[in-house]
């Protein structure tokens, strides 16, 4: 099931002299044994990494065909490694909630458990492999179930509503298995992954009947229409396929890909990582302290990314301070963002009852994925999520990756980490989900009703209030309060000014919408049913009409809004007949 060696992994021989020695290679690429010392003196001692050799379980690219990244470490017979996750190494949920400080539910705080949802959802992630598992719908429900279970986080099935198995028509009918039968563990590290981190997310795995690109793309556009939060793609091609980009363009969801297992390209082509629009996912390793606190990264040697030969560079990243020194020129630079990829410390992963230790930038684009159900959410329509990850760019929202490299030959460039933003990592690791708040939608339908010369009260809607805070009240361009409901009283008026007030929404970053329209009212008499100033026979004429009704429609000619037009209504007219 598995394929030959990469060449940049570790010569058994080596490994083998490593274990007969029973020494244990301990991986720390920013810290000396000194510092190890120091961290020890305070109580916290480095996690040891063994290391192992690895290799892709999906086969060479192909013409015309996507490739899985999955990248499995092997044992000291060049089989697949395997064993509880204790014994492997592996990281799980504690590991990488707690290096990267999430929660395991949308507005939670940092937490490894999250306790069962009542009903999972409303976040939906999708993710887009190709063929079916091989053991069905039911073998990736127990291998989920075995994962779930050894550490203590909610199940996640297709029978309680966590899962959703589809093809690429969006039927439920299975996709036909590929020859290749890698992409059987791809599917079970993608739902694993995405799982653990969004412990109360929706999860959609959407099959692609063949490992085509154009049967991963349909996928993919056929992901989008089920409107997840985000769509997981842990594979690439090894040509830009630009006829099907708009499958992978979208506003309201972020598409995400993997930029590779081979190291910087240097042909620029990692498809469709390299489209501008996409999230492109970068690897690292993680080395955590041995409370499994975050202690550093660095670029994955294995790392896929580098400069695009056929994408401009978007806006986004031409305007980063360090775009002149650290970018691509007038090239689109990926990845944008990096998670833990390197196989040494990548993920324990059930399949059909056992455990492997899994990694590769097929690891990274999940968790990724799994951030943004976190986030609560797109809810810009205005630009891509991935633009908002650069609006976020803060020392607080990152890691920022300084060490490592992921180049391919000496003299290459674009392939060494350095500060601030770098080709091989991008922006960094998250720290947190400050990063992937975006933008929320602008309120619409604002609405001045029961106007008087004390009060007027707006009212207001959402298309969705995903991510949103509050919202901000302007009257006259100046604003005057801050709400958290989609109404308002404005008070403390003149009789006869006019006002002009419109709505800004805010979310948990202080990231502002677009102004709502803005409506014009004017403070004026209760019994000015016509609203031009003046009590007079034609707000009797409109009382009349409306006389001895009830129910919703009567307008303002319910002056003292007790439901029904009467006697009362037509006595607080009569006091004010012929004000102005």
């Amino acid at each position: 099931m598995y394929q030959s060696l990469r060449r940049h992994h570790l010569v058994f021989g080596l490994t083998i002299l490593f274990l007969l020695f029973g020494s244990l290679l301990v991986v720390n690429n920013n810290y000396h044994f000194n510092n190890q010392k120091l961290l020890q003196q305070f109580g916290i001692s480095l996690r040891p990494v063994i290391k192992h050799p690895y290799k892709a379980v999906c086969n060479n690219y192909k013409i015309g065909y996507g490739h899985c990244l999955a990248e499995v470490a092997l044992n000291i017979d060049g089989h697949p490694l395997n064993g509880f996750p204790a014994t492997s190494g592996g990281y799980g949920p504690d590991q990488f909630h707690t290096a990267y400080n999430l929660p395991c539910t949308p507005g939670g705080s940092v937490a490894t458990v999250c306790q069962t949802p009542q009903n999972f959802g409303p976040q939906t992630i999708a993710i887009v492999d190709a063929g079916n598992f091989s053991s069905g719908v039911s073998g990736l429900n127990t291998s989920l179930n075995n994962y779930d279970q050894y550490f203590g986080i909610a199940q996640c099935n297709t029978s309680d509503g966590c899962l959703e198995v589809v093809n690429q028509t969006g039927s439920n009918n299975p996709a036909n298995l590929p020859a290749d039968a890698g992409w059987s563990d791809e599917i079970a590290l993608d739902l694993e992954t995405a799982h653990m981190v969004c412990q109360t997310c929706k999860i959609l795995l959407v099959e692609a009947n063949t490992a085509t690109v154009a049967d991963l793309a349909a996928a993919n556009l056929t992901a989008s229409s089920f409107n997840p939060v985000a769509i997981s793609n842990s594979w690439g091609a090894s040509s830009d396929y630009s006829s099907y980009d708009a499958n992978f363009q979208y506003n309201n969801i972020a598409d995400l890909a993997a930029t590779g297992d081979s190291g910087t390209v240097s042909v620029g082509a990692a498809w469709p990582a390299d489209i501008p629009q996409v999230v492109a996912v970068a690897g690292t390793t993680l080395n955590l302290n041995s409370n499994n606190t975050y202690n550093s990264e660095s670029v994955w040697i294995d790392s896929g990314g580098g400069c695009s030969n056929y994408y401009s560079a978007p806006s986004w990243q031409t305007s980063l301070s360090d775009w002149s020194t650290n970018g691509c020129g007038q090239y689109r630079s990926f990845g944008d963002i990096s998670a833990d990829a390197n196989p040494n410390t990548g993920e324990a992963i059930n399949i059909d009852g056992t455990w492997y230790l899994i990694g590769g930038t097929s690891l990274a684009t999940p968790i990724i994925a799994g951030i943004y159900g976190l986030s609560s959410g797109i809810a810009s329509a205005s630009s891509p999520p991935v633009q908002s990850l650069y609006l976020n760019d803060t020392a607080t929202n990152f890691h920022n990756i300084t060490t490592g490299n992921d180049c391919t030959s000496t003299g290459q460039l674009h392939c060494t980490a350095t500060t601030g933003f770098n080709t091989p990592s991008g922006l960094g690791s998250p720290n947190g989900i400050g990063a992937f708040q975006t933008l929320p939608l602008n309120p619409i339908n604002l609405n001045a009703s029961d106007i008087n010369q004390n009060l007027i009260d707006l009212t207001w809607s959402m298309q969705s209030t995903t991510g949103i805070s509050g919202y901000y009240i302007y009257q006259n361009g100046v604003k005057i309060a801050n709400v958290t409901t989609e109404s308002y009283a404005a008070t403390g008026l003149t009789l006869n000014a006019y006002y002009n007030y419109f709505v800004v929404a805010y979310n948990s970053q202080g990231e502002l919408s677009s102004p709502s329209m803005t409506v014009t009212a004017r403070a004026t008499y209760p019994a000015d049913i016509n609203q031009n100033g003046h009590v007079g026979l034609l707000d009797l004429s409109l009382l009349s009409a409306k006389y001895g009704q009830s129910g919703s429609n009567l307008g303002r000619a319910d002056i003292n809004h007790d439901g029904v037009v009467n006697l009362l209504d037509l006595s607080i007219l009569a006091q004010e007949y012929g004000d102005n």
